[in-house]
């Protein structure tokens, strides 16, 4: 009884080793693979705008000089530009230089000339800087060669007219002609360090006061941004009118609006400006429907402007795009807070807060 009782034992264990090897292999023999880690997800923050993505962002952002006047107007894909500025010009008009870093339309316009506070811009994002025509003043400015630069006056790429538009607010060029020449230079063969802005934290609530209409003239041009609770954006008009992009026929929308205060004064006859862009000043940021006080600073003409508050903390902006107002002493901002009804009454008048 005892040799038998051994047996099973024996043939008990025996059988469980045989399980035990079976449970490591499956299928016809294969051994059971053993689960991989999910490779790690690599992203890249732009510094213009505060957006993740997967995709690596070129080397260097693309300045756009675009024309802001007359039959200018609507004009095509600023609605992918990650930062507009706009500034004063002769005239009491204003000009648009568009920065493009995220995504490139298949074409750009209407182009327009540059003024020298225009490559001050482009110096301050490492950009390379797309025009058509100069003033005397940019010409020497750009032919020294302070930043790389495709302009109309001495290119070969195929500038072209539009049939809508009359001259000169008329001038486009396509994606394709531009990138093969940043490539053919090779601008984009070494990454250029650009700072960052900062900005809110996902939940985070942003600071100031309520600001839900921003009204710029710049005499002979203007625009207001009316605040979106529902989009949380700034929606841009023009003439009371939606102000719309021309390819895709919608109005624009913009996270943040920078006012960057400066002065200006004419140097020629022909009324042009010149603007010291390192000489600091007041500074507004609209964003989340209030509006942070501050001033701005920069180091030199290399360096980035830094936005802070009054109190010397930097403006934190809403992940998204930007519009920069460049306001000099003769430009008007003006701003709405939002509706105060008393208890009992109708809506009061919104009442008006003023930045000279």
């Amino acid at each position: 009884m005892e040799k038998k009782a051994y047996k099973k034992s024996r043939m008990a264990c025996l059988l469980l080793i045989v399980i035990l090897a079976l449970g490591s292999f499956t299928g016809c023999g294969q051994k059971k693979e053993e689960p991989t880690a999910e490779p790690e997800v690599v992203t890249y923050t732009s510094p213009l705008t505060g957006v993740e993505r997967e995709k690596k962002y070129p080397a260097r952002p693309l300045v756009v000089s675009i024309d802001n006047v007359g039959d200018a107007i609507p004009q095509s894909w600023l609605s992918k530009a990650d930062l507009v500025y706009e500034f004063p010009v002769e005239g009491q008009q204003s000009r648009l230089n568009a920065i493009y870093y995220s995504k490139f339309p298949e074409e750009f316009g209407p182009i327009r000339s540059t003024r020298p506070y225009f490559v001050d811009l482009t110096r301050e994002y490492k950009g390379i800087f797309l025009a058509h025509g100069w003033s005397p003043a940019a010409r020497d400015y750009l032919m020294s060669g302070v930043v790389p630069y495709i302009n109309a006056m001495n290119s070969s790429l195929d500038f072209y007219r539009v049939a809508d538009k009359e001259g000169p607010h008329d001038s486009y060029i396509k994606w394709s002609e531009v990138k093969s020449a940043i490539k053919e230079e090779g601008w984009w063969d070494t990454k250029k360090k650009i700072r960052s802005f900062q900005f809110l934290e996902e939940g985070e609530a942003s600071t100031g006061t309520g600001a839900i209409k921003i009204m710029v003239d710049y005499g002979a041009s203007e625009c207001e941004y009316v605040y979106d609770a529902e989009t949380n954006k700034y929606l841009r008009y023009i003439d009371g009118e939606p102000y719309i992009d021309h390819e895709t026929g919608k109005q624009i929308a913009v996270s943040n609006v920078l006012v960057q205060r400066v002065s200006s004064y004419a140097y020629d006859n022909k009324g042009r400006l010149e603007i010291n862009m390192c000489e600091g000043g007041k500074a507004r940021l609209f964003t989340n429907g209030k509006v942070v006080k501050g001033t701005w600073s920069r180091e030199d003409l290399d360096s980035r402007t830094i936005f802070v508050d009054n109190d010397g903390n930097e403006f934190k902006l809403s992940v998204g795009n930007s519009w920069v107002q460049v306001a000099d002493q003769n430009t008007s901002v003006k701003y709405k807070k939002p509706e105060t009804p008393a208890e009992g009454e109708g809506a009061a008048d919104l009442p008006t807060g003023e930045e000279k």
